[in-house]
């Protein structure tokens, strides 16, 4: 079975602090390494698969880090369902016809996917527009460490208000199965956010129209 790619995930961290990307002038940037560009082709050919990960958020005001257990669900159609906490205290989910999301007990609530507040989970989560012009394009490389297990990059975002409010993201990504280990999002004000990512697994055609359903 193929590996999990959340791309979309880093687009997500990115996107939620600002819709409009500012293009920021100077010296040619540093190539991307082979193996993002790799692992960025590799959200084309997609199998239909979910992914269970831990998130663990870290703030100065916090004393200690704060964790919660997720899954998501993503399907080559470009269909996705995002679930954070156990029982779900957010869901969201695009069945191509509508965009919703539900906190906790409440109602599901239709978000229009035009709307630059949300356009990127559409956009990003469905990994429909990940490709590694994209990741040049918004990015700079700013560090590439490897061993045999895993690579470790360090990007930062080209845009001057951006980086404002973020600062770095660094990816944990393993060379022999392109799969995404680890994603770090570290803030301008010091908060962290960290996304662990387990073995994918496959998803059947009955459970997909169980999970885009609104139950």
């Amino acid at each position: 079975m193929n590996s999990f790619h959340p791309l979309r995930l880093l687009w997500v961290a990115l996107f939620l602090v600002n819709a409009a990307v500012v293009q920021a002038q100077g010296p040619a940037p540093k190539p991307l390494p082979p193996l993002l560009k790799q692992w960025a082709e590799a959200q084309k050919t997609m199998p239909d698969m979910v992914v269970n990960f831990r998130q663990t958020r870290s703030t100065p005001a916090l004393k200690n880090p704060v964790t919660t257990s997720g899954k998501f669900w993503r399907f080559k159609d470009g269909a996705f369902r995002w679930e954070l906490g156990q029982p779900p205290q957010t869901v969201l989910v695009n069945d191509l016809t509508d965009f919703r999301v539900r906190e906790g007990d409440g109602e599901w609530q239709n978000l229009d996917a035009k709307d630059a507040r949300y356009r990127m989970w559409s956009r990003f989560l469905s990994g429909n527009e990940a490709s590694p012009e994209e990741l040049q394009q918004h990015f700079l490389v700013d560090a590439v460490e490897q061993n045999a297990d895993v690579t470790a990059i360090s990007l930062r975002p080209k845009a001057p208000f951006i980086r404002r409010h973020l600062k770095q993201l660094d990816l944990q990504i393993s060379p022999k199965t392109f799969r995404l280990l680890q994603l770090r999002v570290i803030q301008g004000d010091g908060s962290t956010l960290t996304m662990a990512f387990s073995e994918p697994q496959d998803v059947s055609l009955d459970e997909k129209n169980k999970l885009l359903t609104r139950g």
